[in-house]
């Protein structure tokens, strides 16, 4: 394990937004509703969830495949899912996403969601999604932008966009934190990390689409201030947010 992965190990310990039930279950609404409209009629699949830390939305993705394996490296994360879920359907491991124990083309669905930024070599994470993934299997892949003005983790405004020593004195100076790890792309660096994939692109559906994909937590539907994003979210595509795409191999 890299020195500077250590905090991974533990990250469950102090982000209770990784506990906050009502908010993983709106996650998992959205995950779900764009996987059943990529491939409707998933319960003869099998799912791997990349990242699931304390494995509320694995739970809830069990209910949908025929199993479902969530895996992390935070041994507390993995220890209280296996203890909070009673599904024969679900399972936890604890496993390093750079190399999944899994065969080649083995898994139908796997779910990556705000995973790559935390990890030390999101390239090599991704050559093993590709290993591992069927041939007619696919990847559900929601990936921050690094180009997005409020940075997610740390609600701070141009976080990711700064230089490292400066985000670390940014946090340092804001009381968030001593060192900022995550490392966020830009679109054009994230469409080169999938480059082994074919990209079903729902960004702007959902944004289109709100009701349809869970989303109106993100859009109040009936303001001015949406009618303008969806107006200007094809314009504005390279710096939104966060992308949504499923992935499947060329």
């Amino acid at each position: 394990m890299t020195p500077k992965r250590g905090y991974q190990l533990h990250l469950s310990r102090g982000d209770f937004v990784l506990k906050d039930v009502k908010g993983r279950t709106q996650k998992f609404r959205k995950i779900i509703s764009v996987l059943q409209d990529f491939h409707p009629g998933t319960q003869s699949l099998n799912c791997l969830d990349i990242g699931c830390s304390t494995g509320i939305i694995t739970s809830f993705l069990g209910d949908h495949f025929s199993k479902t394996v969530g895996i992390d490296i935070d041994e507390e994360a993995v220890q209280y899912a296996k203890k909070q879920s009673l599904s024969l359907h679900v399972h936890f491991l604890i496993a390093d996403s750079m190399a999944l124990p899994f065969r080649d083309n083995s898994v139908d669905v796997i779910v990556c969601n705000h995973v790559y930024e935390h990890v030390p070599d999101p390239n090599q994470m991704m050559k093993e999604i590709y290993r591992i993934l069927k041939d007619d299997g696919f990847c559900y892949f929601s990936a921050g932008n690094k180009y997005m003005v409020f940075e997610g983790h740390y609600g701070l405004p141009f976080l990711s966009w700064i230089p490292k020593w400066a985000a670390d004195l940014y946090l340092r100076m804001t009381g968030k934190g001593d060192s900022y790890y995550e490392e966020h792309r830009s679109l054009h660096e994230l469409k080169q990390l999938v480059n082994r994939f074919r990209i079903h692109d729902y960004t702007l559906s959902i944004v289109r689409e709100p009701d349809k994909f869970f989303a109106t937590d993100l859009f109040d539907t009936q303001s001015l201030t949406y009618k303008v994003v969806r107006s200007l979210a094809p314009f504005l595509y390279r710096w939104i947010p966060t992308y949504i795409w499923l992935l499947t191999k060329k």
